[in-house]
């Protein structure tokens, strides 16, 4: 069974700062997504005002499985408070990795 990808492509909500923004990503980081059934690894980027988390996870079940869950951990919610428009989102097989 190949990991899967899960990818989130997001702007923040108004008034919501940079510097704000990653201390909830570290949060949400330390508190429940290193902590999930078949997490893998994790990577946050932005361009301009555009941001995009990729998370590698096993299999796509702990992908799925992973987002149901965050409704009842407090670091997760905060984090999703944080975000306004939803650009992309996007849960896959990983075809390949080249790291």
């Amino acid at each position: 069974m190949s990991k899967a990808i899960m990818s989130i492509t997001f702007k923040l909500k108004e008034n919501v700062s940079s510097a704000e923004f990653l201390q909830a990503s570290d949060k949400i980081q330390e508190d429940y997504v290193c902590k999930c059934k078949g997490y893998v690894s994790r990577k946050l980027y932005v361009q301009g005002d555009i941001w995009t988390d990729v998370i590698i996870w096993e299999t796509m079940n702990d992908a799925e499985s992973s987002m149901g869950e965050s409704e009842q951990n407090p670091s997760a919610v905060n984090f999703l408070a944080l975000i306004g428009e939803m650009i992309q989102y996007v849960v896959a097989p990983l075809e390949r990795n080249y790291e």
